[in-house]
């Protein structure tokens, strides 16, 4: 997600925003460009496992007139049911990035909830039932929704979900409402230092503090 976490986490909810937070508008999995098979992900239609996210915005420049977010899953064993490339013989990961709502609950402070079995398990390729696992909730959000603003994408992990650990993210308040170049996407910094001295005294904060965790 941010520069210090993995490349995969920041590729994925970089993923999800290009793909306008749905299920059936993203590449992966299934895609006439790579002549995979198109699959058709379910949804459970009574999950269980939920979890509640309170995400907390502190010392912002402005308003963000435009919050998105959306629930990473991954499917975890694709080495064993994923699809094959005939040409490279490699096997496709498969994941898919549903919306969540951000819903406001004071100011500045908005929650979530993303439920850890929302996706059924299937066989999509005839090699295996595929396992379907949370990886993440994110938002994308906008000082006021233009495209060339900036994209402030906080995400907090599922182990810290289930952990019920709060996870602080640091964003520069110059890159409010854009930064030099349209469209740029800041995943933050969990450490402040990460910035240049001369601008730490000039940065806000959102804090993803997971409720209800459960085993």
């Amino acid at each position: 997600m941010q520069r210090h976490a993995s490349h995969a986490f920041s590729f994925a909810l970089s993923l999800a925003a290009a793909c306008t937070l749905s299920l059936s508008a993203c590449p992966n999995p299934g895609s006439p460009q790579t002549n995979k098979p198109i699959i058709d992900i379910k949804e459970r239609p009574d999950p269980q496992r939920a979890y509640r996210i309170v995400m907390t915005i502190d010392n912002a420049p402005g308003p963000f007139g435009m919050i998105e977010g959306a629930a990473q899953y991954d499917v975890i064993n694709h080495n064993e049911c994923g699809y094959i490339d005939a040409g490279t013989e490699t096997i496709s990961r498969i994941n898919t990035h549903p919306p969540i709502e951000w819903k406001p609950v004071d100011e500045g402070q908005y929650e979530v909830t993303v439920y850890a079995d929302l996706m059924l398990d299937e066989d999509y390729y005839g090699r295996g039932m595929c396992r379907w696992k949370l990886t993440a909730a994110s938002a994308l959000m906008r000082a006021t929704g233009a495209e060339t603003e900036t994209r402030f994408m906080p995400g907090i992990s599922t182990e810290k979900i289930t952990a019920g650990t709060p996870l602080t993210l640091h964003f520069a308040s110059m890159r409010y409402p854009r930064s030099g170049m349209d469209d740029f996407a800041d995943f933050g910094e969990a450490e402040p230092y990460k910035y240049k001295p001369e601008i730490r005294d000039q940065l806000f904060t959102i804090t993803m503090t997971p409720k209800d965790a459960q085993p």
